[in-house]
């Protein structure tokens, strides 16, 4: 492997990394509002960069992860709830 393809792979490597952090960061405040500026600010990248590296890393948007986040933890509190079509 050349140097070039190491180095890339290398700093590849680190963003998904970073990114990783960050994902655990919404998942551990998701009652806190989003904030993507500073999100993207930790990563040291632009926020549309960060917003589009973070959905190919995870399928979703930043915001879109919140709030499934949200919706598996509001699953969790009531679990005593039926699931499916109401009669």
């Amino acid at each position: 492997m050349c140097l070039s393809l190491k180095i890339a792979a290398h700093n590849h490597f680190r963003e998904l990394v970073l990114l990783r952090r960050v994902r655990d960061r919404i998942e551990r405040e998701y009652p806190l509002p989003l904030d993507v500026e500073m999100l993207a600010s930790t990563v040291d990248l632009p926020v549309v960069v960060f917003v589009r590296r973070f959905r190919d890393a995870y399928g979703l948007s930043p915001h879109d992860y919140r709030q499934a986040v949200e919706a598996v933890r509001n699953r969790k509190a009531r679990p005593g709830q039926k699931t499916g079509a109401a009669r």
